[in-house]
Order: C-alpha cells, then structure tokens, then sequence
C-alpha cells in the first residue's frame, strides 16, 4: 500500500529521488516543470522535508547519493542556454552544495540547445554517468562521465537510429558494462565503462526509463504501457503491464518490481513462481580454498546462480562469481564453484539464483573455516574461560589417526573426545564440562608422530 506523505513543493515537479533507507532521502524538482529547482531532504521517512538548494533559473534533472555524506545532483547548463552544466557537490549530506568547477566538466552544446534527460543519472561505486539530449535535431546523443563522485568529467556519444539526439536515459551493471535506452527505440552498449558504444533497436520500443536488477539484467518501461527486459541489453523481451499510460520510472527489488506513469499509475510486478528447486548446497576446503558444489531437481528461466561470501563477523555478502544456469529443465543439473586463496578464517556462502528478468532469491547459508593445511595444528580453545562447553579447533595435514583428549591438573584423562581416523582438513569439537568441577585443564593432541597439549580454564 501507498502512504501520502507531506509534499515537498506543491508547485514543484519532482524528477528524480534517492533513498538511503526508509528514513532518510532526497529529491529534487523544478517548478512547473520549466525553471527554479530544488533539492530538499527528508529523515523522517517524509513527514517532513529540509530545504538544502534553491537554483531560480535553474532545472534539475537527477541525484545519487554515494553514501550518506556524499552525493552529486546533476541539472541543465546554466544559465540556459550556456555550455556550463550545473554539476552540484556535497560532502556533508547536503547541508551545503558546491557547484563544479566549469573546467572539469565538457563544455554543453549551446548552439544545438543540449540538456539532461530528466532522472537519467547512475552509479557503481564512485563512478558517475548521465546523458543528455538536444531541442533541436543535433547528435550525437552524449553520455558524461565521472570516475570521482563528480569532481571531473569526460564526455563520449553515439547516433540513435532517427539521427538526432532524442530522450535517454542510462543503467549501469558494473563499472565496465552499461546500456543507454532511447525514446526511439535505440539501444546502446558498452562494455569499457562508457568509452566506446555499440547500438541496435528494438522494434516498437519507445523507451522512458531502465534500471539495472543485477548481473547485465535490464528493465525499461516507456509510451503506452510498454515494459521491457533483457539480459545484457542485445535481446529484449516485452512483459505486458495492463495499461496504455506512458511509464515514467521503474525500481526493482527482490522479485518484484514498481512502475509509475501517466494519470498516477503506479503497477507492481511480482514473480511468484519458484524458479528452481534446489536440493544440495555444500562447501568442502581444498587448502586454500574452498569448493561449493550444488544441484538442482528443476529449473525455471533460470539466468544462472552469483556466487556470495562473507568473511568472519562481516555483515554484508560481496559477490565473487557467478556460474551460468540451464534456462529451464526438468534434469538433474549439478553445479560446482572454487573460491581460491583464502586466509584463515570462517566464511559463509550462499546463492543468488537470478532469472533472466532480473528477478532473485537467495539460498540458506553455508559456513565453513579454512585453515592452511601444510602443519598439524592445535588451536586454542574457545571460549577460555568458559562454563560449561568450549569448543576446540584442529588442522590434519593428511588423513591421520587422531586421538584428542583432556586431562585434570593430576594428570588423570578426565574425557576422550576423539579417538579415530579422521580426513585431511579442519576439524572442531565440543566440550561439554557439565559434570566436572571448576579448575584447570589440558587438552592433547595427538596424530601419529605429532603431539600438541593446551591448558583451559572451566569456571563455574
């Protein structure tokens, strides 16, 4: 459901938004839609909203915060029409906005009247792009781009198919591979971060916006209800949405999609189907690495499976590969991934299962420590102190007999913990001390020739 919030400007059209979580946002218009632009800033989820800028004669066109503290907003040349695009800096959360230096940025065509095409602005990491269009018969269509949150700029292009530069807007996956869709239907590629493009069209296709979902996926909505979605940008396939509005803006999240358009559209997508059926997803050390194997019963438009790991207490995933999908199959397909050169530590995995429309879910989560694998180690114990279980880590260079038991202060063995052949690898074991008392003991290790002792302290 749709909560109203208190507007910004009720004369203002606002063109372009960014949230950095369910508190705190920005957005910014320009009023009627002609001239006089804004940025405000909400940390109330919208209750309320702060005037930062305020340009008279100025029309904004998109705004991406990097992180909480820096951002960029991009609008026309001004004044307009000129050759200094209006760039806008902050460092501080937008409490105060510095204008780019008109040195740093390629000059706008102000013969040919070049400005920004209203929200189409993104970014990976603190690399910045944006494109603009004329309101005359001008090419090419321009795309700016910035390595450094904004500061400097360059500037390449490409020719739509109706040989002037229309309406565009930008999407980027990564910091190499990005696609520019068109109001006429063009589609641009590049695979060098924006440097060089490679164009094709899309038959019918009157683009008005596209986001990227994840892994080179695409959605683009546009005139008369029209949404689309591809998988690197080359082949696109129409989804239908229920109405003839123009589609202005498209956002994705997991399995689910909003549109909003003409007379106060809004539609939401949601895929409900399972797109696999997963039935194992395991994880097994090989030295300094670790190997994930995993099988699936069915698939269903199924793109492939990114590959994610956290180490240690880290709270978020990265991404460290990806291993291509079978589409869809009724098969038994087994899948396999080596994660290389690993330091010591723990590690949890797990994977996002994308479709080719862009849409994911995750897998449970797998953890697994990865210990060098060249010595016979005995780790120390932990927790120490600890009441009443503890648990105890040790590496096996090769299959060994093992024997791992605990001793009072006198000498006596108090528990036998392990007593068998046991694999190459790491291996732990809990200490359940429940029913001894308080005081000190040792742990031993011993493998054929190899024999480790340690002293832990039970406190009750």
């Amino acid at each position: 459901n749709w909560e109203i919030k208190t507007p910004t400007n009720t004369s203002v059209t606002n063109y372009s938004m960014d949230a950095l979580d369910a508190n705190t946002a920005w957005v910014t218009g320009t009023v009627g839609g002609t001239a006089n632009f804004y940025i405000w800033k909400t940390t109330d989820g919208g209750t309320t909203w702060v005037q930062q800028y305020n340009n008279p004669a100025g029309f904004s066109d998109g705004i991406r915060f990097f992180n909480a503290n820096e951002g960029i907003c991009y609008a026309d040349p001004d004044p307009y029409p000129s050759s200094y695009w209006e760039i806008l800096r902050t460092t501080n959360g937008g409490t105060t906005w510095t204008r780019v230096p008109r040195e740093n940025i390629p000059p706008a065509d102000s013969v040919n009247g070049e400005y920004g095409a209203a929200g189409s602005i993104d970014i990976v990491g603190n690399t910045v792009w944006f494109s603009s269009y004329y309101n005359t018969n001008a090419t090419p269509t321009k795309v700016y781009k910035s390595t450094n949150q904004g500061l400097n700029w360059t500037v390449s292009g490409f020719v739509q198919q109706q040989g002037f530069a229309g309406s565009s807007y930008v999407a980027f996956a990564n910091a190499n591979r990005g696609i520019v869709v068109c109001l006429d239907g063009t589609v641009a590629r590049t695979t060098d971060g924006g440097a060089t493009w490679t164009t094709s069209t899309v038959a019918g296709a009157a683009f008005r916006y596209v986001v990227n979902v994840g892994v080179e996926t695409y959605i683009a909505v546009g005139s008369n209800g029209g949404s689309w979605y591809s998988v690197g940008g080359i082949d696109w396939t129409p989804v239908p949405t229920g109405t003839t509005q123009t589609l202005y803006g498209v956002d994705a999240a997991i399995n689910s999609a909003v549109a909003i358009g003409n007379k106060g559209v809004i539609l939401e997508y949601i895929s409900r189907r399972r797109s696999i059926e997963l039935t194992s997803f395991t994880a097994t050390q090989l030295n300094s690495s670790v190997k994930l194997d995993w099988t699936t019963a069915t698939e269903l438009n199924n793109h492939g499976f990114e590959i994610q790991r956290k180490a240690g207490n880290v709270e978020d995933f990265v991404s460290v590969g990806f291993v291509k999908g079978y589409g869809t199959t009724t098969s038994i397909q087994s899948y396999s991934f080596v994660d290389k050169n690993l330091l010591d530590g723990s590690y949890t995995y797990r994977l996002k299962q994308i479709d080719f429309n862009g849409y994911h879910s995750y897998s449970n989560e797998i953890k697994i420590d990865v210990r060098s694998l060249n010595d016979f180690t005995l780790e120390q114990n932990y927790p120490n102190p600890f009441n009443p279980s503890t648990t105890i880590g040790y590496t096996l260079k090769e299959k060994s007999n093992v024997k791992l038991s605990v001793y009072n202060m006198v000498g006596e063995e108090v528990a036998i913990l392990v007593n068998q052949p046991q694999e190459q690898g790491y291996h732990k074991v809990k200490f359940d001390a429940t029913n001894l008392p308080s005081g000190i003991y040792f742990y031993k290790l011993s493998v054929d020739n190899f024999t480790s002792l340690k002293k832990m302290i039970l406190i009750k």
